[in-house]
């Protein structure tokens, strides 16, 4: 009886911990899935607008055919009013901000002007969680964990 209550334990306490390390990888490859696909939102953005040779806005979607001030419901690659793709909404509670003004729009020669930062972070702000975009110079980089703002 005592093996079997020591079995036991040693079971839920596995679990446990298995539980909490599962919970951590659906997280983290959710915000990835998330963050991928703004970059794929903007690489888009980049080759309309040179392939257009005319502007093309990456933005907040903001319901319809215009650009909107919260990054969590989604985001929209804008050619003048015309949609060109839409971005799904944040989902389970996590929250993308914005640290520079406006949004990147890119020149036809695929150019943008915009600097600031686009982070993203998870329900609980899970630092090793955090996903950045980087505006610089032209163009952009991503940064993960501590590093993001």
């Amino acid at each position: 009886m005592i093996e079997l209550l020591v079995t036991i334990s040693i079971l839920i306490i596995m679990a446990t911990l298995g539980t909490a390390s599962y919970q951590y990888l659906i997280t983290s490859t959710r915000i990835n899935g998330e963050i991928s696909g703004m970059l794929n939102g903007l690489k888009l953005a980049r080759s309309e607008a040179i392939k257009r040779g005319q502007s093309v806005s990456f933005c907040p979607n903001g319901g319809g055919a215009s650009c909107g001030t919260s990054w969590n419901a989604g985001w929209n690659v804008m050619l003048n009013s015309t949609q060109l793709k839409v971005g799904d909404p944040l989902t389970h509670g996590d929250s993308m901000t914005n640290t520079g003004s406006g949004y990147p729009q890119f020149t036809a020669a695929g150019y943008t002007f915009f600097t600031g930062t686009l982070s993203m972070h998870d329900a609980n702000s899970t630092s090793s969680l955090y996903r950045c975009i980087v505006f610089n110079a032209g163009s952009w980089t991503t940064q993960q964990g501590a590093s993001c703002p």
